[in-house]
């Protein structure tokens, strides 16, 4: 049986890898940890946060995570809590997060690690609270350390703001949204719009209040490409795909 997301699913799935993507962030900023890393006992990198400066020594140390990732997931299941692995080019250490998922940390270079375990586990405990999305009460607040409740409450504010206060990302993206309603209405007609939208947003895992900047223009090219193309012909994909792409990104970058 295939289960279908729903529009209020896909809005949860976005704010939840948003929480989690904004604790890594301040995880990286506290820590000496080049890349910080959620993923899953199978692989699946569920959220990350990886600087833009980052090294070429990091992508040696990811090539290495792939390599231990199934040993260390195993010690994991059997009770191993953390594994710290140190290479001659840095330091990766493994987190376990509940029940098949890690939090992994990569130190290029030297690092003095005691501070920066320390904050790893705080880090650990949060992304835990997050990732099985226990509620934010003062009585389970009650069950952490004051550094684990103050850094929830300091997530739950920066979420709240995102969710409300951040107006004009919002207002972009509800304008981008619309016309590319208006493009698709005048290719597949308006009882065609809802239906197309909602099957690209499921495959890309969002929805248009969390759109970005890269995923606006990924979105329509799988609209023409699995939607448009195959129902209307490569011409009538064609000229879509030469208009619309780049009217997109113009407008994106265009808005004030």
């Amino acid at each position: 049986m295939v289960v279908k997301k729903t529009k209020e699913d896909l809005e949860d799935v976005s704010l939840l890898k948003f929480a989690l993507v904004s604790q890594l962030k301040r995880t990286y900023e506290s820590s000496d940890a080049d890349v910080l890393l959620f993923a899953g006992a199978d692989g699946r990198i569920y959220a990350s946060y990886i600087p833009d400066s980052i090294g070429p020594k990091i992508f040696e140390l990811t090539n290495l995570i792939s390599h231990n990732l199934l040993h260390v997931s195993q010690q994991l299941a059997m009770g191993l809590k953390q594994s710290v692995i140190e290479y001659d080019f840095g330091t990766v250490i493994f987190s376990s997060v509940g029940r098949g998922a890690l939090l992994i940390s990569l130190f290029a270079g030297k690092a003095d690690l005691s501070d920066d375990m320390h904050k790893i586990q705080v880090a650990r405990e949060v992304i835990q609270h997050i990732f099985e999305q226990r509620p934010m009460t003062a009585d389970q607040l009650s069950n952490y350390s004051e550094e684990v409740a103050s850094e929830l409450r300091i997530l739950a504010k920066i979420v709240f703001n995102e969710m409300y206060t951040q107006s004009s990302e919002y207002k972009k993206n509800m304008e981008i949204l619309a016309d590319i309603k208006e493009k698709i209405t005048g290719v597949m007609g308006r009882g065609e719009v809802e239906p197309t939208l909602a099957m690209a947003f499921n495959e890309i895992a969002s929805s248009p209040k969390w759109m970005t900047e890269d995923l606006w223009p990924l979105l329509v090219e799988m609209i023409i490409r699995d939607q448009i193309r195959p129902l209307h012909g490569d011409y009538v994909a064609d000229v879509c795909e030469a208009e619309w792409i780049p009217d997109i990104k113009h407008k994106l970058e265009s808005f004030v």
